[in-house]
């Protein structure tokens, strides 16, 4: 429909075309909606984040799980509004089978969409595609670190401001900032893989 609308409307039939028109189009209507969600919230002065891991599972409602939490959601609200920001802190939640780790970054992310738990491996091909578009990376069971072949391979990929690649129908591989953050779940206190390197 679109195409011939076009086609009809401007006399576009060249793809190359078409393509470039979209694009100007699109890059004209650009909106974010972690960013437009975020700016539409209104504080009621109620402090919520000091107990908020308490609450939702069971931790202790001490000065270290309060800025840690704080830390990880400041990193959060960064990354949303200066994409690529530096932020190298993984929040690593550890209990047991169905404490509700996982379920707590879920809603952390808000929206489904803007939440991936697919993270399995920090050296696959497809990675960085796997972070676009979601706001909270959860390394469920910490999966992707286990895989690691070292600490400091996991401190690189944690430290990265950016990606550079090329997805798919991409002419040129481009520079993406990174707008994500990445939370760890673990059943067990002993996730950090060892040194392999």
């Amino acid at each position: 429909y679109l195409l011939l609308y076009l086609e009809e409307t401007y006399g576009l039939t060249n793809e190359k075309k078409i393509d470039n028109a979209i694009g100007i189009v699109a890059n004209e209507n650009k909106y974010h909606p972690i960013r437009d969600y975020l700016s539409s919230l209104v504080w009621d002065g109620t402090e919520r984040i000091r107990f908020c891991l308490r609450h939702f599972l069971g931790a202790d409602a001490d000065d270290y799980t309060y800025e840690a939490l704080k830390l990880f959601l400041m990193g959060a609200i960064s990354r949303a509004f200066q994409p690529g920001c530096k932020f190298e802190i993984m929040l690593c939640l550890v209990g047991g089978q169905g404490a509700g780790k996982s379920t707590f970054f879920r809603l952390l992310a808000v929206r489904d969409e803007w939440f991936s738990d697919d993270l399995r491996k920090l050296d696959d091909d497809n990675v960085y595609r796997k972070l676009q578009g979601h706001w909270i990376i959860e390394m469920s069971e910490m999966m992707a670190t286990a895989n690691a072949k070292s600490i400091e391979e996991i401190k690189s990929f944690l430290s990265r401001q950016k990606e550079v690649y090329k997805i798919p129908y991409e002419t040129h591989p481009a520079d993406r900032p990174r707008q994500c953050v990445f939370g760890g779940t673990s059943n067990a206190l002993d996730f950090l893989p060892l040194d392999r390197s």
